[in-house]
């Protein structure tokens, strides 16, 4: 049994051994591993909370921005409602001048007319009857 329990022994020593030789390499690596990592997280934390803060200030300066352009259109937007009734009321003084006036001034010349022709008519009746009486 001495044999044995030797043999079991060696067979022990061996695993723990190749264990061992595997082992301590794997764990070097490991810990060249997590200290690449932890250097990579922080120089990505050194980038980006500068970024970050970059990033947050543009996003309130465009906030502003779409803020001050909203008011932007608004005021617009009463602006061309005041330039639609300015144009309307142009069409309405237009369409007066072109029908309405254009009615008037044509009465009014009508008039005009008639009453020249009745005062030449009367001015030459009134000079037949003082040159003929």
């Amino acid at each position: 049994m001495t044999v044995q329990v030797d043999i079991l022994a060696l067979v022990i020593v061996l695993v723990v051994l190749l264990i061992v030789s595997f082992l301590i390499p794997m764990l070097i690596q490991a810990k060249r591993t997590a200290q690449q990592v932890d250097e990579f997280l922080k120089s990505a934390q050194r980038d980006l909370i500068p970024m970050l803060k970059e990033l947050r200030e543009a996003s309130e300066r465009i906030n502003r921005a779409a803020a001050r352009a909203e008011q932007g259109v608004e005021q617009v937007g009463g602006l061309m409602e005041s330039v639609g009734e300015v144009g309307e009321s142009i069409h309405k003084v237009n369409h007066f001048l072109q029908h309405d006036v254009g009615r008037y001034m044509g009465n009014a010349a009508g008039l005009w007319l008639g009453i020249r022709a009745a005062s030449k008519v009367v001015l030459k009746e009134l000079r037949k009857q003082k040159g003929g009486e």
